[in-house]
C-alpha cells in the first residue's frame, strides 16, 4: 500500500479542506471549510466564489450497513451525510476525482476507485475521511471495488490481462487472485478505430453468504451474470438491458437488484438469483446506473432524477432525500493576451510542417503558408525558395533516394493526393487518384514505391488506411485497415516493412491506450505486428502528423515525453540500446545515409549529426505579413444586427477602409465611398464564428469556400497537430489560402494513456511546463486539457496558461472549475470515467451542473449538433439545460465538433437547437458572434459589426432574427473587408 506523492505529510482532512477552499499553500489550520457558505469572498487578489449543490448529476450514493450514514460520489467526491439528509462533508479531495463508493462490512471504511496519478486504481478511507490508502493492484487501471462479506478482501475489475477481468486482493496478505479470465466472459481485443466494450466483467460483488460472486460483463447489451466460487460452476446468464450498473445483494443471498437503462428508459430491478423472471421496481425516469443499496426495511436506496431516491422492495416509490454540498471556486480573473489581428508587420512563420533533408543533406524541403519551401543548407542565411507558389493547399515533401524528385500531397488536382515534383525543371505530375484525401507521402527506400495514408472517414483525424504505390505503373495496394489517426509511414531500411505509430488500444470498455509502432509487410502479405522500445504501458509521443524515422542505417528515432531518442530496429520489431539524442523535438526525419536529422521544436527546425552527436539550429524559415487590403467599400445596410443589441438598425451605411469598420452612419446622410455593397433589402450581421472545429489541411482549398458558403469567418480549433494548425492560421492570415481566420489550442493534452492522434502525453508537471513552452513559442491560443490529464497536472497547467495570457478549456467541470477553468467543451463528450458528471446518459443535467456553470462565469461550448448524428436526438432534455443555463447569465458560445458532423452547415444546425430551445434569437446569434469573440479573448476587434472593428460581415436575404434557417440565405461574405463569398458564384 502506498500514498501517492501529492497526499504525502499531510492528513487527508487537511488535503480535503484546503483544496476544497482552493489555497492549501496559504490557508491557516482555522480558515474557513468549504462548508462555510460565502456567496463571493476576496482573499488578496483571489475572488472566492462558494457554490452550494442540492443535486447530482450521474451521482452515486451507498448506505453504511448500520443505516445511518450516506457516502455520497458527487462531481468526483466522496462525501458523507446523515441517511435522513442534511449537509454534506467532504472525505476525499476533489483532485483524485473518486467514485463509486462501497462500505466495509462493519461500516468502519469506504473503498472506492479514483483517478490519481495519471491511473484509476482502488482506495480505502475511514467513514470521517482519515487513513486514505491506495491498494496495491499493479500498473494497470483498477475500478468497481467492493468488500467481501467478512471484510478481509476487496472484489475489484482491472484491464491488466485480457480486457476489464475481476480480481480479489487479501487485504491482510496483499496477494491478489484473478477470478474471471477473457476466454470465459467473451472479451475480443479491438482493431477498428471505433469499437464499443464487449466481454469486459465489471462491477463484481460477493453474496452475503461468500458463495456466489455477481458481476456484470459488457457487450451490445450487459448482462448480469452470478458464478460460484468453487471454480466448478459455469456463468448463470440472469438479466440484460442496454446498460447496467453493479449490483447489490439481498440479506438473503437470494436476489439481486440492479439500476440500469433500456430503451433509453432507467430501469431498476429485483433479479432472482433462481434464474426466475426479474421484477421492474422502477421503470422510467433518469435512473443512474449505479450500486443501489438495501435498507434494513427492505427499501431500496438508488439515485435518479439527480436526487437520492427511495423505493420499496414491492416498487411502492418512498422518500427524496435532500442534502447540500458546498464547493469553493477560484474565479479570479487574469490579464489576458493581446491581439492586434490588423497589424501587418513581418512575421517569421511557425507552422513548419515536414522539414525533410535532400539525400546528400545538404537542402532541406518543407510545407509553409500553404506552399512548399526548399532551403539551401549550404548557403546560411540563404531565404528559402518558394516553389509552388500559389493557392493550393501543399503538404508533406519527400525526396526520392536519388534527390532528383519530391512528392508531396495537394489538392491543385481537385482532391488532395499525391503528386511528384520534378526539382530540377519544376514539373508535377499526379501519381495517386483516390477520391478522398491521400496524406503524408514517403518513399521506399529503393525508390520504387511510395506509402502514404488514404483517409478512410471524414478526414485522417477520424481515420486511415495505410497503403503503398507503386511510381512507375500506379498500381496501389492497402496494407492496413483503417487506423486511428495513424502517423506518417516509416520504410525498413530493406523496404520489406511499412510502420506506423498507432494506438494499441488496452481494453475494449475505453478508447484510451498507448502509442506503439504497427508493422506491416510491405507487399500486403502476411500479419501485421506490434514493436515498441519503451514497454507495453507507455506511450510513445504524439503519432498523428507526425512520423517515425527509420533510417537506412537501421536507426529508429523515436519521441517519449517531448523527447527524441535513438535505437537500432530491425525489421521484425526488434530494438537496440537506446540513447536520447534530444531534450525535446518531433516530427524527425533522416538524410538517405542516415549520418543527419532534421526535426522541429517549438519555434526551431535543428538538425542532428549522428557522428558527432551535434545539434544546429537552421535559419530556413519564411516571413509573412498579414494580408489587409487596400479598399473602401460601402455597405448599404437595410437591417443591422451589431451583434450587441437585440433589434436591428435600420437604414444603415457601413463605411469599411482597409479591411476595418470606419464609421457606421445613417443611410442618405452623405454619398456612398467607394465600391457600394447594396444590401438595402437584407440583412447584415457579423461573421459567424464556430467555436469547436477540428480542421484538417489536407480537406484542401474547397474547406475554406464552405465556410465561407455558411456565412462563417472564424473559427476556433480545439485539437490538432501545433503546426499544422499555426500553418492553417498562418496561410488564412496571409491570404495565401481563401480560408477563416483561426485560433487553436494545438494538441490534445492528456496522461500516459491516449486517444486520438493528436493527443500528446502530458501526464506530469514537468511535461506540462515543456508544453507551455512549446504553446507560448508556437503563439497558440488556448490550452485543451484532455481526457486522462489528472486534476493534479491540470491545476499546474492553469496556473501556467494564466502567466502566459491563454484560457484553458477541458471537457470536464469539477473541479477544473474550482481550479480556475476557463471553458468547457460538450455537454457530453467522452470522460474518461466511461459516464460523465455533467450529464446523465439520457441527456439530463441538474442543478450541480447548471448551478457550477453559471455561478462560475464559466464559458461553454454545448456542441448539441452533435447529438443529432445517425438520426440520435437528445436535444430536448440538453436544450433544457442550455436554456437553465442561459437564464442563469450563463455563458454559451456555439460550435459542433466538426468534422463529427458536417463542416459549416453544423453550426447552423447548433443555432436552430438553441432557438427551440426557446432562447431569443438575438442571444442565439451572440453566441456565434460577439460573446465567441469575447471568450477568444478578441471582443475588441471581431463578433460585431462597429466601427473600429475588422470587417467580417455576413449579409443575408432573409431575417435571422425570426429564425435560424435564414442562415441558409447567405449572399455576401466579406471577411477583412475582402469580398470571399458571393451566392451564385464558384471558383473553377
Amino acid at each position: 500500500m502506498k500514498l501517492p506523492a501529492f497526499l504525502q505529510a499531510a492528513s487527508a482532512l487537511a488535503i480535503t479542506a484546503c483544496l476544497l477552499s482552493a489555497g492549501c499553500a496559504k490557508q491557516p489550520a482555522t480558515s474557513e471549510t468549504p462548508e462555510t457558505p460565502a456567496a463571493e469572498t476576496a482573499d488578496g487578489d483571489r475572488v472566492l466564489i462558494d457554490v452550494t449543490m442540492t443535486q447530482g448529476t450521474n451521482m452515486s450514493a451507498a448506505l453504511s450497513p448500520d443505516g445511518e450514514t450516506l457516502a455520497i460520489a458527487l462531481q468526483g467526491v466522496i462525501w458523507t451525510l446523515p441517511a435522513s439528509g442534511g449537509k454534506a462533508t467532504a472525505i476525499t479531495p476533489p483532485v483524485m476525482d473518486s467514485h463509486e463508493p462501497a462500505w466495509s462490512p462493519d461500516g468502519t471504511t469506504l473503498t472506492f476507485y479514483a483517478f490519481a496519478e495519471n491511473a484509476f486504481s482502488i482506495w480505502t478511507a475511514k467513514a470521517d475521511g482519515s487513513d486514505l490508502t491506495e491498494i496495491e493492484t499493479g500498473e494497470a487501471d483498477a475500478r468497481y471495488p467492493s468488500f467481501s462479506p467478512d471484510g478481509e478482501s476487496i472484489l475489484f475489475s482491472t484491464d491488466q490481462k485480457g480486457g476489464y477481468q475481476v480480481w480479489s486482493l487479501d487485504l491482510a496478505s496483499g496477494e491478489a487472485k484473478q477470478l474471471t479470465v477473457a476466454d470465459e466472459t467473451g472479451y475480443e481485443t479491438p482493431v477498428a478505430p471505433y469499437f464499443r466494450g464487449a466481454g469486459n466483467a465489471v462491477y463484481p460483488t460477493l453474496s452475503p453468504d461468500g458463495t456466489t460472486m455477481a458481476f456484470v460483463i459488457d457487450g451490445e447489451m450487459d448482462t448480469l451474470v452470478t458464478s460460484k466460487l468453487d471454480g466448478a460452476s459455469e456463468f448463470n446468464f440472469l438479466h440484460t438491458a442496454a446498460t447496467l450498473g453493479a449490483p447489490a445483494w439481498s440479506g438473503d443471498s437470494q436476489t439481486l437488484y440492479v439500476a440500469g437503462l433500456l430503451d433509453d428508459a432507467g430501469l431498476l430491478t429485483a433479479v432472482p438469483v433462481d434464474g426466475s423472471e426479474p421484477t421492474k421496481l422502477v421503470e422510467g425516469g433518469d435512473i443512474f446506473p449505479f450500486r443501489p443499496s438495501l435498507m434494513s426495511d427492505d427499501t431500496i436506496l438508488y439515485t435518479a432524477d439527480g436526487d437520492i431516491k427511495t423505493v420499496s422492495t414491492s416498487g411502492e416509490a418512498g422518500a427524496t432525500i435532500p442534502f447540500e454540498a458546498t464547493v469553493r471556486l477560484d474565479r479570479t480573473p487574469y490579464e489576458r493576451r493581446t491581439y492586434d489581428l490588423a497589424s501587418t508587420d513581418p512575421q517569421e512563420a511557425l507552422g513548419i510542417i515536414d522539414p525533410v533533408l535532400s539525400p546528400d543533406g545538404s537542402k532541406a524541403a518543407f510545407a509553409a503558408l500553404g506552399d512548399l519551401w526548399i532551403a539551401d543548407l549550404t548557403a546560411p542565411g540563404e531565404a528559402p525558395v518558394n516553389v509552388t507558389e500559389d493557392a493550393f493547399i501543399d503538404l508533406s515533401p519527400s525526396w526520392s533516394p536519388d534527390g532528383e524528385t519530391i512528392a508531396f500531397s495537394t489538392d491543385r488536382g481537385g482532391v488532395t493526393n499525391v503528386w511528384l515534383y520534378t526539382v530540377e525543371t519544376g514539373e508535377m505530375s499526379q501519381l495517386t487518384d483516390n477520391p478522398k484525401p491521400a496524406n503524408s507521402p514517403i518513399w521506399s527506400p529503393d525508390g520504387t514505391r511510395i506509402a502514404y495514408l488514404a483517409d478512410a472517414l471524414t478526414t485522417v483525424f477520424l481515420g486511415s488506411t495505410v497503403n503503398a504505390v507503386d511510381v512507375e505503373t500506379g498500381e496501389d495496394i492497402q496494407l492496413s485497415e483503417p487506423i486511428f489517426g495513424p502517423s506518417a509511414p516509416g520504410w525498413s531500411p530493406d523496404g520489406s516493412v511499412v510502420t506506423v505509430v498507432s494506438r494499441h488500444p488496452v481494453t475494449s470498455r475505453f478508447r484510451e491506450g498507448y502509442n506503439a509502432l504497427f508493422l506491416m509487410p510491405s507487399d500486403g502479405e502476411g500479419e501485421p505486428s506490434w514493436a515498441t522500445p519503451v514497454g507495453d504501458e507507455t506511450s510513445l509521443g504524439r503519432r498523428q502528423w507526425s512520423r517515425p524515422a527509420w533510417s537506412s542505417a537501421g536507426d529508429m528515432v523515436y519521441r517519449l515525453d517531448g523527447a527524441l531518442y535513438l535505437a537500432p530496429m530491425d525489421a521484425d520489431g526488434t530494438f537496440g540500446a537506446s540513447e536520447k539524442i534530444a531534450e525535446a523535438g518531433e516530427n524527425p526525419s533522416w538524410s538517405a545515409d542516415g549520418s543527419k536529422l532534421i526535426y522541429i521544436d517549438g519555434a526551431d527546425i535543428l538538425s542532428y549529426d549522428k557522428a558527432s552527436g551535434e545539434i544546429a539550429t537552421l535559419d530556413i524559415k519564411p516571413t509573412w505579413s498579414a494580408d489587409m487590403p487596400d479598399s473602401l467599400y460601402t455597405i448599404r445596410a437595410g437591417y443591422l444586427f451589431d451583434g450587441d443589441s437585440d433589434t436591428y438598425q435600420e437604414g444603415i451605411d457601413i463605411v469599411v477602409e482597409d479591411g476595418l469598420i470606419r464609421e457606421i452612419r445613417p443611410a442618405g446622410d452623405s454619398e456612398p465611398e467607394g465600391e457600394l455593397i447594396d444590401a438595402s433589402d437584407a440583412y447584415v450581421l457579423p461573421g459567424l464564428i464556430e467555436s469547436h472545429t477540428h480542421q484538417s489541411i489536407s480537406q484542401g482549398w474547397d474547406l475554406g469556400e464552405t465556410w465561407f458558403a455558411n456565412g462563417i469567418t472564424t473559427v476556433r480549433e480545439t485539437g490538432d497537430d501545433p503546426y499544422h494548425a499555426v500553418e492553417r492560421r498562418e496561410a488564412a492570415a496571409a491570404g495565401v489560402r481563401p480560408a477563416p481566420r483561426v485560433f487553436t489550442a494545438g494538441p490534445l493534452n492528456e496522461g500516459a494513456r491516449i486517444s486520438y492522434g493528436v493527443s500528446e502525453t502530458v501526464g506530469t508537471v514537468e511535461r506540462a511546463k515543456d508544453s507551455m513552452r512549446l504553446s507560448d513559442e508556437l503563439k497558440l491560443d488556448f490550452y485543451k486539457s484532455y481526457v486522462r490529464q489528472d486534476y493534479s497536472v491540470q491545476k499546474a497547467v492553469i496556473e501556467m496558461a494564466h502567466e502566459s495570457g491563454i484560457p484553458v478549456t477541458t471537457h470536464e467541470l469539477y473541479p477544473s472549475v474550482a481550479n480556475g477553468l476557463d471553458q468547457m467543451e460538450h455537454f457530453g463528450a467522452t470522460s474518461r470515467r466511461g459516464y460523465s458528471l455533467k450529464i446523465s446518459a439520457l441527456g439530463y443535467s441538474y442543478q450541480d451542473v447548471v448551478s457550477l456553470i453559471s455561478e462560475s462565469g464559466l464559458v461553454v461550448t454545448p456542441t448539441l449538433a452533435l447529438m443529432t448524428r445517425y438520426g440520435a436526438q437528445q436535444t430536448g432534455p440538453m436544450g433544457a439545460t442550455l436554456k437553465a443555463i442561459m437564464d442563469n447569465d450563463g455563458k454559451i458560445v456555439a460550435g459542433t465538433d466538426s468534422p463529427f458532423i458536417p463542416y459549416g452547415e453544423s453550426l447552423h444546425k447548433e443555432l436552430e437547437i438553441y432557438q427551440g430551445a426557446g432562447v431569443a434569437t438575438p442571444d442565439v446569434l451572440k453566441t456565434a458572434t460577439s460573446a465567441a469573440a469575447d471568450a477568444i479573448g478578441v471582443g475588441d476587434q471581431l463578433g460585431r459589426v462597429k466601427p473600429g472593428y475588422l470587417a467580417d460581415i455576413l449579409i443575408l436575404s432573409e431575417d435571422p432574427l425570426k429564425g435560424m434557417s435564414a442562415l441558409e440565405s447567405v449572399e455576401t461574405v466579406l471577411k477583412n473587408g475582402e469580398v470571399v463569398y458571393e451566392a451564385g458564384d464558384s471558383e473553377d
